[in-house]
């Protein structure tokens, strides 16, 4: 999806076999996934965009508004790092992704996958998966 290799991070206490299933459901994302992580990431920009002051918007690599498809904003983003933690359970798939972002150049953005669902999306945090999310406004994947 992203056509570059990012670095990859796993706890001593994760198994490869574990870590490989994170790196290969990562690598297979489904297009309703993508599709999500971009809309969150649209409003994460949007409102960082309506917050933040001063000409960074003319650093984005493209214009970014609410008319601005979803899909447009892969050319925003990339991930640079996979983390993989000690999973709460090994039967299932958990992991964050650090990205660089044309917004938020300074804390950039996190992304937490737990099975199927992105569970968190906002500046990184250095959160986890296995985390309880709440309905919280900057967690951008609940405004979607």
């Amino acid at each position: 999806m992203f056509n570059t290799e990012i670095e990859v991070m796993i706890d001593e206490e994760v198994s490869i076999e574990y870590a490989q299933k994170c790196a290969e459901h990562f690598n297979n994302l489904s297009s309703e996934m993508v599709e999500t992580i971009c809309r969150g990431a649209k409003a994460y920009c949007l409102d960082f965009m309506e917050i933040a002051s001063g000409d960074w918007d003319e650093e984005l690599t493209i214009p970014v508004t609410a008319e601005t498809p979803a899909m447009e904003m892969l050319k925003c983003f990339s991930p640079t790092l996979l983390i993989i933690e000690e999973p709460d359970d090994e039967n299932r798939i958990g992991y964050q992704l650090e990205c660089s972002c044309d917004w938020e150049i300074e804390h950039g953005m996190e992304i937490d996958i737990l099975e199927n669902k992105v569970v968190y999306l906002s500046s990184f945090n250095d959160y986890s998966p296995w985390l309880e999310y709440d309905n919280g406004e900057y967690n951008y994947i609940n405004q979607i």
